[in-house]
């Protein structure tokens, strides 16, 4: 009886080490993570874009705001479509209700605190796509990152290049 009962602890015992060391699988927490942060630039870009339509005097600035509008726009409504495909769940505050950052309703100077935001934003935008794109574990969500990466990149140097007009 005893040694049956040490026998079963054994069995019960090395069954504890074999699921330990059973790798368990990674979900990939980053593509939520990932699509939070595109979701909240996006919806950045979309409501600062929408302020300088209206505030912006430089017609190069506008016809920017009116390209972040569209574009982020129509990225913001591929993210929620693929983030739903994928069962994940955004929060309510990288889905809406972000508004531009109060310094950019400066006035005389909005021209160009929109377009200083907009060269610092890309180029963060940019670089997080380009990181998830090259080490991403989610391959739709990674292939989502390089369809997007170029249209990133373009509004990076169109904005650069308003940037240096305004100089």
């Amino acid at each position: 009886m005893r040694k049956s009962i040490i026998i079963i602890t054994l069995l019960c015992f090395g069954t504890i080490i074999a699921k330990a060391q059973i790798p368990q699988p990674d979900p990939d927490t980053t593509a939520k993570h990932f699509l939070i942060v595109a979701s909240i630039g996006n919806l950045q870009e979309t409501s600062a874009g929408q302020l300088a339509t209206q505030m912006a005097k430089k017609p190069e600035v506008k016809a920017f705001a009116q390209m972040m509008v569209k574009d982020h726009g129509m990225s913001e409504q591929e993210l929620l479509t693929l983030a739903k495909r994928k069962h994940i769940d955004l929060p309510a505050a990288a889905t809406g209700g972000i508004q531009p950052d109060l310094m950019l309703k400066n006035g005389a100077n909005f021209d160009k605190m929109y377009v200083h935001n907009m060269v610092s934003g890309h180029n963060n935008t940019a670089q997080t796509f380009q990181n998830y794109a090259t080490t991403g574990k989610d391959p739709e969500v990674k292939a989502w990152a390089q369809k997007m990466l170029p249209t990133l990149k373009v509004h990076l140097e169109h904005i650069k290049g308003i940037e240096n007009q305004l100089k």
